[in-house]
């Protein structure tokens, strides 16, 4: 894997989500840890970009544990645990958050 782009805070507060979308190419990951996870259910327009994201290669993950803190779930193949966050920060060439 190429970079990892770690979102953490709530996509409602901040665009951090739109600069590591900019950025991300084929290859890389964004994964949404701690408050941002909470766009899992945001607006249609944010789950449309992130769909357009994936469509161009790049993977987006959400992690299990911070989904289950807030009563939140995600598509099965979206979501990673701890030992799947690590395994990512370890082959990810760059992290970005």
């Amino acid at each position: 894997m190429e970079n990892l782009y770690l979102v953490t805070r709530s996509t409602f507060e901040r665009t951090a989500w739109q600069l590591a979308a900019r950025l991300a190419k084929p290859g890389d990951t964004v994964c949404f840890i701690q408050d941002a996870v909470l766009a899992v259910n945001g607006p249609k327009e944010l789950r449309g970009k992130l769909g357009e994201l994936e469509s161009t290669g790049v993977s987006v993950k959400y992690l299990a544990e911070d989904l289950a803190a807030r009563g939140l779930s995600a598509p099965q193949e979206k979501v990673i645990n701890y030992d799947g966050f690590v395994e990512l920060i370890e082959k990810s060439k760059r992290i970005v958050s």
